[in-house]
């Protein structure tokens, strides 16, 4: 699967990757299919501690094929 969809959601997280945004949050089915296809993989950031406790937030991250793919269809 290497269409304009797929290219457009690896730049979804590409950019966020540049900008220092990881992980990418999204709840669109087209990332199961990428992480199926070995382009994306599931990643988890951990905030500070305050009074509220550890704030965990979870998404997507480029693999290095991800990567490569994006990267080469520009």
């Amino acid at each position: 699967m290497s269409g304009k969809k797929t290219i457009q959601a690896l730049e979804r997280v590409f950019a966020a990757e540049i900008e220092g945004r990881l992980p990418y949050q999204s709840t669109a089915k087209i990332y199961a299919v990428l992480h199926e296809e070995g382009l994306v993989e599931p990643m988890e950031r951990n905030f500070g501690v305050d009074r509220l406790g550890t704030m965990t937030v979870t998404g997507w991250q480029l693999t290095h094929a991800g990567r490569f793919l994006y990267c080469s269809s520009c």
